[in-house]
């Protein structure tokens, strides 16, 4: 900081209003809210699945595809929300579009448990979804904020272990749910979590945003000590209408315009597209090749939740010792780059996994196998997941909540979009071809996590984005 030349920063390096610098203890607990939030959202997508059926039946409603889209309508939102979610946070800080749109879920939640036909619940559904999007998008950007780059993996690994495992803690609760209390239980459940978490964050977050802060401090100072001409450090040279339609266009400019942003963001879609593509599968295959009962049959998504925990308990430091160990070996210098070593072997997991899983269902071998072969394909995903996206983030660090928001935006519109595509294809090539589809595309782009890992320095320069 510098009054005498008008700029207004931090008071030190040491200084503990730079989130940089909170204590282990502020990080945590908001490492926490937001991780737990952000298992709410996935859970809240695959809690409802089990109910389907019982939802259609109690609404009046006959047709297959409308009770699809009920599931995929709600990622259709978390696919729109992070467009003007993203980029409103760096303009008004992660506090604010945070807990509006999570007051935004939770009224929208209400909204599903009471609604009176089926239509009305997939319109209340693709709100719901829009208000959750800000949880998945923010989350990461926030511990962009509070971490620094040599421990960003780990706050990354909590939040992404909360986001895997919710779509698999959902199937399992659901089946139980339905059966028990009924589809519209469901809705209550979640809201009594979620209404619950979103107060807790009301009352105890802090803004993170270092631009936002610094012109809180600006203002302060500006009145305190009759100093209009002060500026924060970060200011940026914009009118609040330029700085709106800039930060608005900022997702879009950086898919279309990064191939960085943009294949990664396709490579990490295209897996949450397969994953949500395979959720409509497995509940038939266990129920009506297996025998299983609607409550037990949500255990069968274990396989990938076991396979997502262990990916992230090796992520959860390795990560990080890794990135400091090849910056000391690169003279101190830290490039996004050395996030990505290791994720060419989860990449080839995946479609092992895919394959394992289609074959061993089709051949209706012993009902323990095909589950087993979802524990690579989960170890994979989430082996791709926390690298890539923490890459993301240290690409563009200033903009990590559009960074995310444009990652976010198609992996939601691919995970909408490709469950619906999924009985005809099974109906017409099988599980065993059909998957094999599956993980022959995935294995087609292995090759990019190699390529970024190889060349993304010089791609970055090659390609930079005007933001």
């Amino acid at each position: 900081m510098d009054l005498n030349k008008g700029l207004v920063g931090w008071d030190s390096v040491e200084d503990t209003t730079n989130p940089l610098n909170w204590t282990g203890t502020q990080k945590a607990m908001l490492t926490t809210f937001i991780g737990f939030i952000s298992a709410l959202v996935p859970c809240a997508s695959s809690l409802t699945a089990p109910g389907i059926g019982a939802t259609m039946q109690d609404l009046n409603e006959t047709s297959d595809i409308l009770g699809s889209l009920m599931i995929t309508i709600y990622v259709a939102g978390i696919a729109v929300g992070p467009l003007f979610l993203g980029p409103l946070s760096e303009i008004f800080g992660r506090y604010p579009v945070l807990i509006c749109s999570s007051w935004f879920h939770v009224i929208f939640l209400i909204a599903c448990g009471l609604a009176p036909t089926f239509a009305s619940l997939i319109v209340f559904r693709l709100f719901a979804g829009v208000g959750a999007a800000a949880a998945l998008t923010l989350a990461p950007a926030i511990v962009g904020d509070i971490f620094p780059i040599e421990k960003r993996a780990f706050g990354n690994t909590i939040v992404i272990f909360a986001q895997c495992l919710g779509p698999v803690i959902g199937p399992i609760c659901g089946g139980f749910i339905t059966e028990q209390l009924g589809w519209r239980w469901a809705y209550w459940i979640l809201l009594c979590f979620t209404g619950t978490t979103t107060v807790a964050i009301s009352l105890f977050m802090r803004e993170s945003y270092p631009i936002t802060i610094l012109q809180k401090k600006t203002k302060r100072l500006q009145k305190e000590l009759n100093r209009p001409d002060l500026k924060s450090q970060l200011h940026l040279n914009y009118t609040k209408k330029e700085l709106l339609s800039r930060s608005l266009i900022r997702p879009m400019k950086l898919l279309t315009r990064s191939p960085i942003i943009f294949l990664l963001s396709l490579y990490i879609a295209i897996m949450y597209g397969i994953l949500y593509l395979m959720f409509t599968t497995i509940t038939p295959i266990f129920q009506d090749t297996y025998g299983w009962s609607l409550q037990v049959t949500g255990l069968a998504y274990l396989g990938i939740g076991v396979g997502s925990i262990l990916a992230l308990a090796i992520l959860l430091r390795g990560n990080d010792a890794k990135v400091v160990k090849l910056r000391k070996r690169n003279n101190g210098v830290y490039e996004p780059e050395m996030r990505l070593p290791d994720c060419l072997y989860y990449a080839i997991l995946v479609p092992i996994g895919i394959f394992w899983y289609g074959w061993t269902s089709e051949r209706e071998v012993h009902w323990s196998v095909p589950i087993i072969g979802l524990i690579p394909y989960g170890f994979g995903m989430a082996g791709i997941f926390v690298p890539g996206q923490t890459y993301m983030i240290d690409s563009f660090p200033q903009y990590a909540a559009s960074t995310i928001a444009a990652a976010a935006s198609m992996r939601s519109l691919f995970g909408t979009f490709m469950p619906l595509a999924g009985p005809h294809m099974y109906k017409a090539l099988g599980l065993g071809w059909g998957n094999t589809l599956l993980g022959a595309l995935t294995a087609a782009l292995v090759p990019i996590v190699w390529c970024f890992y190889r060349y993304g320095k010089t791609i970055r320069k090659r390609w930079p984005v005007e933001l």
